[in-house]
């Protein structure tokens, strides 16, 4: 039987493994679980839970966090607040001699292995080019594509140096939208001229620095696709993505139960969709249920021939050798590198004090 489970990333409810994740990481061998702030009340009980995940699973998990800094930040003190990315991306032009974005990199990347995190859902790779923009704003670097690619690739590596699995999102730019893709289908108007002039070039870069993971954008760009929004069109993960951008790593989806997604298909439907356009792993965050019947529904879609389990094998692949990288990670530090001096001070450089 194809192992389905492996193909998902769940949220849930509780600061312990409940029992229908329990049975989900054992029975179908899921892929790994996302974070969020109603899972964690403190430090030691951030380290139980990721050790109960791992004790459940019996297995290499992925434990993920969306960790940008501004106002995606799931962690209660003593973590390092870090500021949003726009003040990064300021900083770091008036202080070109320093390595400003690889530093908050490394410091988020040790703070989260110290903690059993091994995915951090960043840095935010689109442009902040909308003033309209609810969602983007200030979690992106900069508007220009030149500068978000060089400050995105360089957290990527200090991600990576601190000891956690970068992702970029959100492919293949979310920044240039009126709309909130948690709400409602953004649609995006580009050319290919502008997409591969702006909202590309980020991406581009990342995939040349090898960037093991990029999370997709819940928006209709007519130009890719007259129909489908990114995350459910073949045309926008496989043909461009993978043929055109030649990337090579994992492709999770944004939350399937966005209202991008969940008011135009159930989350069943839209997870056989999207791993049909090239997806390697889907992400539920809110509901068990709802993933143990999306679960249910691709094994069938797969049985009926709907979905190539040739097809589905080679995301399998790119998944497994997440994990085989995730084994490869650093040795986590000691949980007292969590809001140490040295990176206060980094975090110092943007210009954000401490009390």
């Amino acid at each position: 039987m194809f192992p389905v489970g492996q193909l998902f990333v769940a949220g849930f409810d509780g600061t312990t493994v409940p029992a229908g994740l329990a049975q989900l990481l054992r029975d179908e061998e899921l892929a790994g679980v996302i974070l969020f702030r109603r899972n964690i009340t403190s430090v030691k009980q951030l380290m139980a839970l990721t050790a109960q995940l791992k004790d459940v699973a019996g297995r290499p998990i992925l434990i993920a966090v969306d960790h940008e800094g501004g106002r995606v930040f799931r962690m209660p003190p003593p973590f390092t607040s870090v500021p949003p990315m726009a003040t990064v991306g300021a900083a770091a032009r008036c202080h070109p001699e320093g390595d400003l974005a690889y530093n908050l990199g490394a410091l988020m990347g040790r703070e989260l292995a110290a903690v059993g995190i091994n995915i951090d859902f960043a840095p935010v790779l689109d442009l902040n080019t909308n003033p309209d923009n609810p969602i983007i704003g200030d979690r992106a670097f900069n508007a220009d594509p030149k500068i978000v690619a060089e400050l995105g690739c360089r957290m990527i590596r200090g991600l990576q140096d601190g000891g956690v699995i970068p992702c970029g999102k959100h492919f293949p730019g979310h920044g240039d939208t009126p709309e909130d893709s948690h709400l409602t289908m953004p649609i995006m108007p580009a050319t290919w001229d502008r997409l591969r002039t702006f909202e590309l070039v980020p991406f581009k870069a990342a995939i040349e620095v090898r960037v093991p993971m990029l999370m997709t954008a819940h928006i209709l760009y007519h130009v890719i696709d007259p129909e489908l929004p990114v995350t459910l069109s073949r045309r926008a993960i496989f043909t461009l993505l993978r043929e055109e951008l030649r990337y090579q790593g994992v492709v999770v989806t944004d939350d399937l139960q966005m209202g991008a997604i969940a008011r135009h298909w159930p989350v069943d439907e839209a997870s056989i969709r999207a791993l049909a356009a090239g997806c390697d792993l889907v992400l539920i965050c809110k509901d068990l249920a709802a993933t143990k019947m999306a679960i249910a529904s691709v094994r069938e879609a797969v049985r009926g021939g709907m979905l190539s389990e040739e097809f589905l094998e080679q995301a399998l692949s790119r998944v497994r050798g997440l994990l085989q990288q995730s084994a490869q990670l650093p040795p986590p530090p000691s949980y007292t590198v969590i809001g140490c001096r040295s990176h206060r001070e980094v975090v110092s450089q943007t210009g954000m004090s401490f009390a």
